[in-house]
């Protein structure tokens, strides 16, 4: 079959494409930058689509010439600049089905998400749902729970949290969870595909175990194969205080939405067919490497990295223009050979770049640009300080030594924080 897929780019997406091509089947994968996939996995035809702006069916309806069938993967866990959820969630969707209806395109497959909060993210979900189900067509709609495997936002996230000294738990950590492996959700569509079932169906795809949050954690860090620990307890107003300051910094999928689906519970019943192992099972079936381990330990140091640099550029702006002494500030600028009206030009203008750099580090703007600028200051810092002042390399202070660490930190935050 020939099979368009939305959302080929994200975590359910790619998986589902790399089994589908195995299958056998031809795939349309449906991404914002498809130059950049058609050199990753060539066997695809690629389309560059833009979910945020395709709106209409007439857009779509190029893209479906000689399709089978349409499964739609598109989703994101929290609104970004640019990503609002109606769009991508709804409107989009929308369009793409009534384009495939006009088509004559029966099958389509719906990736929803289950649970009854009524959030803006599942609202978002539910009207493409209640959309595609009043156009009458073989339509299948999948309600998966938290889905986990490597490379998954919420393993990732649950793999760092279960990798810290101490486990830190959502309130008693007794939210209810029934989490299903990729690779069981990708065994569940290529089961549909095999015997697509007629009229429109609801299916929730979960686990065959139900466990706490608590449980999961702690299943997390037996798989990172790290010693057991003690948790902490989180009281959920606590909870609710830091979701809603993220809500703002946008670090993580931490979200006041986030975290009320979490408190609901995320449990169903299996209804397609193919029965899924258990999270442990699961789990102990796909080993984790050291790069796992890494990754679980480094992944909540990603903020705290950037947050520390880009606080330091601001304190040393800050400082530089108001704190330290003027005087000794043109002072070693005259060591270096600028005196005169260009002293406090100098001064003031490098303070107030120290200043922008660090706030562009903050809310992470154009951070390959703001990395370059960073890396080009300190470097010529550097080198006009060891020029006109080399005693400063003996300083018991290390004002230049201790660029060095800052030098490979602040590219390591570049490695970080590139998407």
């Amino acid at each position: 079959m020939q099979i368009l897929l939305t959302g080929a780019s994200g975590f359910i997406g790619q998986h589902l494409l790399l089994a589908l091509l195995a299958q056998g089947h031809k795939v349309v994968g449906c991404v914002r930058q498809p130059s950049v996939w058609q050199a990753r996995i060539p066997d695809v035809k690629w389309l560059a689509c833009d979910y945020s702006k395709d709106h209409e069916p007439q857009v779509w309806l190029g893209r479906l010439n000689n399709i089978d069938v349409v499964i739609n993967a598109v989703g994101i866990i929290r609104e970004k600049r640019g990503q609002r959820f109606e769009d991508l969630h709804t409107y989009a969707p929308i369009a793409l089905f009534k384009a495939a209806k006009q088509l004559g395109i029966e099958k389509i497959l719906q990736f929803s998400a289950l649970g009854s909060t009524n959030s803006a993210y599942h609202r978002s979900k539910r009207a493409a749902d209640e959309a595609l189900l009043t156009l009458k067509l073989d339509a299948v709609i999948f309600y998966p729970s938290i889905v986990i495997g490597r490379g998954g936002g919420s393993t990732t996230l649950f793999s760092a949290m279960a990798a810290l000294p101490v486990i830190p738990v959502i309130g008693k950590g007794d939210q209810a969870l029934q989490p299903i492996h990729i690779d069981d959700l990708i065994a569940c569509v290529l089961a549909l595909l095999g015997n697509w079932p007629s009229g429109g169906q609801r299916l929730e795809l979960v686990g065959s175990q139900q466990v706490s949050f608590l449980q999961l954690l702690v299943l997390m860090r037996k798989w990172l194969n790290l010693k057991p620990t003690v948790t902490w307890f989180i009281p959920i107003p606590l909870m609710r205080l830091l979701a809603k300051i993220n809500n703002w910094l946008g670090i993580g999928p931490l979200t006041s939405e986030s975290l009320d689906m979490l408190l609901r519970g995320n449990c169903g019943n299996p209804s397609t067919g193919i029965k899924p192992r258990p999270v442990e099972v699961a789990l102990r079936d796909n080993p984790a490497s050291m790069a796992d381990r890494w990754q679980a330990r480094l992944f909540l140091l990603r903020p705290l990295l950037r947050i520390s640099i880009g606080f330091l550029w601001i304190l040393t702006g800050i400082v530089s223009a108001f704190v330290y002494p003027v005087e000794e500030s043109y002072k070693l600028l005259a060591a270096i050979g600028i005196s005169g009206i260009w002293a406090p030009i100098m001064l003031y203008s490098a303070a107030a770049l120290d200043g922008l750099l660090g706030i562009a580090t903050l809310v992470a703007y154009r951070i390959r640009v703001v990395v370059g600028l960073q890396l080009l200051l300190m470097v010529s810092y550097m080198i006009m300080i060891s020029w006109a002042l080399p005693a400063f390399w003996l300083h018991p202070f290390g004002p230049i030594s201790k660029n060095m660490p800052l030098l490979i930190a602040t590219l390591i935050m570049l490695v970080f924080e590139e998407e």
